[in-house]
């Protein structure tokens, strides 16, 4: 099944929202967030303090920040499994019917996962440099290219940022579209997009967990970024990226200066 072929309207929206060279530069002035929406003439009613019965999570959920000055050191292999499992890993098995069903950390659109996880693995101890496919069912690793990327044309895959190429690690998320178009038709786009959301925070609020900062990125060269994963074209296409590592401050203001570098 091709994603291109066979659901042409979500392939012109991916394509359309797609970054390339020459146009990886054309973004508006940037201007301050606009307000949260509020009414002044709607009844109000104030809501009592979050729960404090949260424990552990209302403390990961308040240490989340963008973070955007990694350390030097190495990221222990450890740590690496744990994020990918958080991520998209297999946390049990159950039976329905005849079939044996993966449970996974994060909900899907008709249980089917269409996301794929890849590792740019710079500073991993015990790991040698390079690019790893996650496979969830084994939990294990596929090699994609060995070796390290130039930083350079790191930073060029992700518009410019430098973060991918300092941080020990960056994970890409990305999706055989067609996993999920060939139930849901077109619509299914969307919630491709939901899980990889999903996928994202479970990421991001592992990281917290083993005092990890993370920075996400949104913006990369989509079908450079395709190729050097190795995806299959017109069929997988990347959707969200993030890197991680120990923050190199320990203010929290400094984590996300844009100017770090």
């Amino acid at each position: 099944m091709s994603f291109r072929a066979d659901h042409p309207s979500a392939w012109q929206f991916q394509r359309n929202t797609s970054r390339w060279a020459w146009n990886s530069l054309a973004s508006p002035e940037l201007n301050a967030p606009t307000a949260g929406k509020e009414d002044p003439l709607a009844a109000f009613t104030p809501l009592p303090p979050p729960a404090k019965e949260l424990g552990e999570l209302r403390e990961l959920l308040i240490a989340r920040s963008s973070c955007r000055r990694f350390d030097t050191t190495a990221m222990p292999l450890d740590d690496l499994s744990t994020l990918l499992w958080a991520t998209y890993g297999v946390t049990g098995r159950s039976r329905l019917g005849a079939l044996d069903w993966l449970d996974r950390p994060l909900p899907s659109g008709g249980g089917l996962y269409p996301l794929e996880v890849y590792a740019l693995a710079n500073r991993v101890r015990d790991l040698e440099a390079g690019i790893y496919h996650y496979v969830p069912a084994l939990h294990g690793l596929e090699l994609v290219r060995q070796g390290r990327l130039p930083d350079r044309f790191v930073s060029y895959l992700f518009m410019g940022q430098p973060y991918p190429a300092l941080a020990p690690l960056t994970i890409v998320l990305t999706s055989v579209v067609a996993r999920s178009l060939g139930k849901y038709g077109d619509r299914g786009l969307r919630y491709v997009l939901l899980e990889a959301g999903h996928a994202m925070q479970s990421f991001v609020l592992a990281a917290s967990a083993l005092g990890l900062g993370t920075c996400e990125l949104g913006g990369f060269l989509d079908d450079e970024l395709a190729a050097t994963l190795r995806c299959e074209p017109d069929a997988e296409v990347p959707l969200y990226a993030a890197s991680a590592g120990r923050p190199a401050d320990a203010d929290r203001a400094a984590q996300r200066a844009v100017d770090a570098y």
